[in-house]
C-alpha cells in the first residue's frame, strides 16, 4: 500500500463533521489505497454488537444508522467530476455495498469517496470496527 499524502487524515476529518449518527457515535472506520493515478477514500461507521440474544450464543451486529450532508461536503473538492448513490449493487463482487460515491479534486489529486451505509465485507469481522452497544 503506498503512503498516503498528509492531507488525506485532515480530509478525511472534515468528510467526518458531514456525518451525523443517529443515536450513539460510533468510531469512523477509514480504508485507502492508490490505484491509477487516484486515491480511493472509503468511509463507514463501525458495526454496533448487540445485546445478547437469549436463544443463541452467537453474537450479533448491526449497521449504525447515521446521515450524511451532501452539500457540506461538496466545498470540501476544489472540483466535482461526478456523484452518484449506489443503491444496490450490480455485482456480489462490490464489497462496500450501498454508498455514496464523490468523485473530483482534493489538492489537486483526483479522488474518489465511498461513504458507506455499512462496513464493508472484507472488514465486519475486523474486532476494531465494532463497538458494543451501551
Amino acid at each position: 500500500m503506498a503512503l498516503p499524502p498528509s492531507w488525506i487524515e485532515e480530509f478525511v476529518q472534515q468528510l467526518s463533521l458531514c456525518l451525523f449518527p443517529q443515536g450513539t457515535p460510533t468510531p469512523l472506520g477509514c480504508h485507502y489505497h492508490y490505484e491509477a493515478g487516484c486515491w480511493e477514500i472509503a468511509i463507514f461507521p463501525s458495526m454496533r454488537k448487540k445485546s445478547s440474544n437469549v436463544y443463541s450464543n452467537e453474537p450479533s451486529y448491526s449497521p449504525s444508522p447515521f446521515s450524511f450532508d451532501i452539500q457540506q461536503a461538496l466545498p470540501l473538492f476544489e472540483e466535482i467530476q461526478h456523484l452518484d448513490w449506489i443503491a444496490m449493487p450490480a455485482t456480489s463482487e462490490n464489497e462496500t455495498g450501498h454508498h455514496l460515491l464523490l468523485e473530483g479534486i482534493v489538492e489537486d489529486v483526483a479522488v474518489l469517496i465511498r461513504v458507506c451505509a455499512e462496513v464493508p465485507k472484507r472488514f465486519q469481522h475486523d474486532q476494531d470496527l465494532i463497538v458494543h452497544e451501551s
